[in-house]
């Protein structure tokens, strides 16, 4: 696994750091029940304005797609925190400054905000490699949002449509379809998670 140094005390700073990953630990297991996640996507729409409206720049959001009802399996902190640092060493090779970095860590999974002052479009093209490059890449959901608000999609750059990670077919299928049980979903996660965290 690639290990990354940082010798930029800024860069560190975006990283998850102890006391965070500690946060986010005490939430492995926890039910996140319908409520919770409808309050969670309410809340993550006014962090994204609040953030567009104070700074200049695009907004990086970043989450992981984990099914059900327990977003915080046992080694999410550790695949979030790895994630992080990948999203972040993407962008200081690309030389895109990060404005704040601002985080959620909840039973309804972990979420990272960074305000880049970079062009939207150019920092969808160098993010979504990061989603297609591995299984745990595929787990990755990193939405970019231009200054007008809007959500860049993989089709505004040319990609294609994520796939399902048990069957290969459009990932929106199969969800919309219910194609595969939660249970399903969860144990290829855990399978994953375990062979790069173990």
């Amino acid at each position: 696994m690639e290990k990354f140094l940082w010798n930029d005390p800024e860069i560190e700073q975006l990283l998850l750091n102890d006391a965070e990953k500690e946060t986010l630990e005490k939430f492995i297991g926890a039910d996140a029940e319908l409520p919770d996640m409808l309050n969670a996507r309410e809340r993550r729409v006014w962090m994204q304005e609040q953030l567009l409206s104070e700074f200049p720049g695009v907004l990086v959001s970043f989450t992981l797609n984990i099914p059900g009802q327990v977003k915080v399996l046992p080694l999410v902190p550790e695949a979030f925190a790895f994630a992080l640092s990948e999203i972040v060493s993407a962008l200081d090779t690309a030389k895109i400054p990060v404005l704040k970095r601002s985080l959620i860590l909840d039973k309804t999974g972990p979420e990272a905000f960074l305000c880049v002052d970079a062009d939207a479009l150019a920092v969808k093209r160098l993010l979504v490699p990061l989603e297609d490059a591995s299984d745990l890449g595929r787990l990755y959901d990193i939405d970019i949002i231009g200054r007008d608000g809007k959500k860049i999609s993989r089709s505004d750059i040319g990609q294609p449509g994520r796939t399902c990670l048990l069957c290969g077919r459009p990932a929106r299928e199969c969800s919309r379809s219910r194609a595969h049980s939660v249970a399903k979903l969860t144990e290829r996660i855990n399978a994953i998670f375990h062979e790069h965290f173990s």
